[in-house]
């Protein structure tokens, strides 16, 4: 059992700078040892602004380096699957940026892998950490809506309809918002309602992303700019999601628009991303109203974050770390894991065979 936790990080883009780096940082419990990218003039500007690392152009090396315990993919999609599989082979613990894989039948080997090599493994659904949806999970786990009946999310983006480089080809991201925003909203609903059982779904494209910011030509985008699904919960309960990145005056300092709902028996509760640390709550038949969310919810218990310094609808997303960290020293399961990226992508993968073949999807999920 490690008393300190050394990552690697593999992929040196924004997402990593975003997320995980502040989050190694912040505990003293874990330290940033390496980190991989293919592009070597981006592995010097992280030299610099991140401090002396060792630095490989080939992930491989990184995966087997006895210097380093655990690694964070931040890659493209594309790569998530063969890198996690080299990971577990060599005994490091995991955590992958979402989707796991481009399906299903992906994500759920990489599962089976990091199960069956004993290694920690998380899949960074970022917003399960967000004060309000902790403080939400915590009110309807422990009853205090009552019966949940209804979930609903909407997570809007208003994002320029120039390229999306990689991320804009199927071979590569698999999907584009369904598999980029939504796959996070089916992951809390699941986590605070239950399994989906069968859904119907749908995507679209707005934007033919054919020239670059530049104003260059390019292929065009073949993934979707907008993604929903109706659902029915194994409980009996309903839910329904949307999403998009091109909806029109929704940037919010580039934090984008998010509603996420409960609806029970005995009372309702929502959650913003633009207002994290608050809650819009109603019980016993009053009004909604916004509160602020319980100080035991404004980070992961035992975080050495300051939930008070930092914008709010940033800093949250620091947890991350410091759950897979305390994870590997207390030797216990990360959470959400592997597996429940898996489980969001099978419901994902049934929306596009719900739009191609016009029809409800019953849910197929097994993990092996």
């Amino acid at each position: 059992m490690p008393s300190a936790v050394r990552y690697g990080i593999i992929g040196a883009g924004a997402v990593a700078d975003f997320h995980h780096v502040p989050g190694i940082l912040l505990d003293p419990r874990s330290s940033l040892t390496a980190i991989c990218d293919p592009n070597q003039a981006l592995l010097d500007q992280r030299q610099s602004e991140w401090g002396p690392l060792k630095a490989f152009t080939d992930y491989r090396q990184l995966a087997a380096d006895p210097d380093v315990d655990a690694v964070i993919i931040a890659t493209p999609n594309f790569l998530h699957r063969e890198q996690a599989l080299e990971c577990a082979r060599h005994g490091k613990h995991v955590m992958c940026e979402k989707p796991l894989g481009l399906n299903f039948q992906e994500s759920a080997e990489m599962y089976r892998a990091a199960r069956d090599a004993g290694v920690r493994h998380m899949t960074a659904f970022t917003y399960r950490f967000a004060p309000s949806m902790r403080y939400v999970r915590h009110l309807v786990k422990t009853g205090l809506l009552g019966t949940p009946r209804h979930f609903r999310s909407q997570r809007f983006l208003d994002l320029p309809e120039t390229s999306w480089g990689w991320r804009q080809n199927k071979q590569s991201a698999g999907a584009g918002d369904l598999f980029d925003m939504t796959i996070h909203r089916i992951d809390f609903a699941q986590d605070l309602l239950g399994p989906i059982r069968t859904i119907c779904g749908a995507v679209a494209q707005f934007a033919p992303r054919d020239r670059t910011a530049d104003g260059l030509p390019c292929p065009p985008s073949e993934v979707d700019d907008w993604s929903s699904l109706i659902g029915f919960f194994e409980s009996g309960a309903v839910g329904v999601w949307e999403g998009s990145t091109l909806m029109k005056g929704h940037n919010n300092g580039g934090v984008g628009y998010e509603w996420a709902e409960v609806n029970c028996s005995e009372g309702s509760a929502a959650y913003q991303l633009t207002d994290p640390n608050n809650i819009i709550l109603s019980r016993n038949g009053r009004d909604l109203e916004k509160l602020p969310v319980p100080s035991e919810f404004l980070k992961a218990p035992g975080s050495p974050r300051d939930p008070s310094h930092g914008k709010p609808s940033t800093v949250f997303r620091y947890d991350l770390v410091y759950e897979l960290t305390s994870a590997i020293i207390e030797e216990r399961d990360a959470v959400p894991g592997f597996h429940d990226g898996a489980l969001a992508q099978a419901v994902a993968d049934s929306v596009l065979i719900s739009f191609d073949q016009r029809r409800w999807v019953d849910i197929q999920a097994d993990l092996g």
